[in-house]
């Protein structure tokens, strides 16, 4: 009985429940309220769709909800306030932010036009990366090494007494001097910054007084080893000269003492 009695009283609360929860969830549909939001994005401004209507008889708008409403804003309705637009304050901002990405975009396409060639421009006139020239590395680096190794090619192809002999009589700090003042001038060359014709007309200039002074070098070291060569045939000559003279003494000591001999035994 007492179950029965209990299921009786909880029926109906369990019923009054589930209405309260059912009614709650029931969707609304306010019209007034749909055309607003559809006013407020971008859909339509229609001036007819402003709710609550006038509800007008005879002209004479009839409707109290209208007059507390938008009764009170007569001009509202004519202006179009949606943001997006055609002319709306949002759609002006997304086109100036268009308008503006665009503008920079060209002003960063023209900082990368003059940034690079800035690096170009640098490049090509930079002394420090001169040795990276296509020109001298084929050419002009080989044919000015002898600057960058002065003393192992100055008696390169000469004899120890050809280059004593140069040593003793100045001639070597006569080529040392020149061929620093090349070097000097070939670090100057590769170490500046220049237009890359105005260096390439450097190296060939020095390459130029090189050869001469190259040439000039290499005919005293000729001349050298000839009077080097003269000079011991020379020596030799009088050292053979000393040995017939002596010889003849002898031989005149030996003619005259036997002349003697005749002359007593006469």
């Amino acid at each position: 009985m007492n179950k029965k009695r209990k299921i009786k009283i909880l029926t109906p609360s369990l019923f009054l429940i589930y209405m309260t929860t059912a009614i709650a969830q029931t969707p609304i549909q306010d019209k007034a309220v749909v055309a607003q939001q559809e006013r407020m994005v971008f859909k339509q401004w229609d001036e007819d769709r402003f709710l609550p209507g006038p509800k007008r008889f005879l002209g004479i708008a009839t409707n109290p909800n209208w007059f507390l409403t938008w009764a009170l804003h007569p001009d509202y309705p004519d202006l179009d306030r949606r943001p997006l637009s055609t002319s709306g304050e949002q759609t002006q901002r997304l086109g100036l932010a268009a308008a503006m990405k665009i503008s920079s975009d060209y002003y960063n396409q023209q900082a990368d036009t003059v940034k690079n060639r800035a690096l170009r421009e640098i490049k090509r006139i930079s002394g420090a990366l001169s040795g990276s020239d296509p020109l001298y590395l084929l050419y002009y680096k080989k044919e000015l090494d002898p600057l960058d190794n002065i003393e192992t090619h100055a008696f390169q192809n000469s004899s120890t007494e050809v280059k004593e002999y140069m040593l003793q009589n100045g001639a070597y700090d006569w080529y040392l001097e020149r061929m620093k003042g090349l070097e000097e001038r070939y670090g100057f060359a590769k170490t500046q910054d220049m237009e890359r014709g105005q260096r390439m007309l450097m190296y060939h200039r020095i390459l130029l007084d090189l050869r001469k002074l190259q040439s000039n070098w290499e005919y005293k070291l000729a001349l050298s080893q000839k009077m080097l060569a003269f000079r011991n045939s020379m020596e030799k000559r009088q050292n053979s000269k000393g040995q017939l003279l002596e010889q003849a003494d002898q031989e005149e000591e030996i003619l005259s003492g036997i002349l003697q001999r005749r002359i007593i035994l006469r």
